[in-house]
């Protein structure tokens, strides 16, 4: 990967991508149930109104109860993310400094005097979305690279570095699985 040099802000947009990726990564099994219990809702009350067979309740009730929880759900992410967008420390809209080349990454926020460098390998994980790169050096604490900022080059490069510097830690769906 050829040295890569970029300055940039996050908005709320970003920062709500990223957000609802991790409540979707936390909760992925719960949230898999939830899409299929509605599915299946879906499929028995068409199969009904066709006169399929005899409709039971308690199936919508069951499917009820998963909404409302998945509402409560989403809500919880929405005031998180209210509450990060109220403090007064929050970094969105700050300056971002960004040095990047084969072997390791620098970021630098000059505004809050953090400065820092990590080789990709000390990475915790990382993963690519449509739009961003979430680069984690702990489970909890994360910095997003906005593509935006990239050219397309310079996007296929750190995606290959962070295929090849962590293997399994990387995630994305833009590079076909490793065998």
């Amino acid at each position: 990967m050829p040295l890569v040099e970029i300055e940039y802000q996050i908005g709320v947009s970003d920062f709500r991508k990223a957000s609802y990726y991790g409540l979707f990564l936390r909760q992925r099994r719960a949230l898999l149930i939830f899409f299929a219990v509605l599915l299946v809702s879906a499929l028995y009350a068409a199969g009904a109104a066709i006169g399929l067979g005899k409709v039971n309740l308690l199936v919508f009730f069951l499917a009820a109860a998963y909404l409302v929880w998945a509402l409560f759900l989403f809500a919880g992410e929405e005031r998180q993310i209210g509450a990060y967008l109220r403090r007064e420390d929050n970094l969105l809209g700050e300056t971002f400094r960004m040095r990047m080349d084969d072997k390791s990454m620098r970021m630098e926020i000059p505004s809050r005097g953090v400065s820092f460098s990590r080789t990709w390998e000390r990475l915790a994980c990382a993963f690519e979305l449509s739009d961003l790169f979430l680069l984690y050096l702990t489970p909890q604490d994360v910095y997003l690279l906005p593509k935006r900022v990239l050219r397309p080059e310079e996007i296929a490069a750190l995606r290959q570095t962070l295929r090849l510097r962590l293997g399994d830690r990387f995630g994305t769906r833009f590079l076909p699985k490793k065998r």
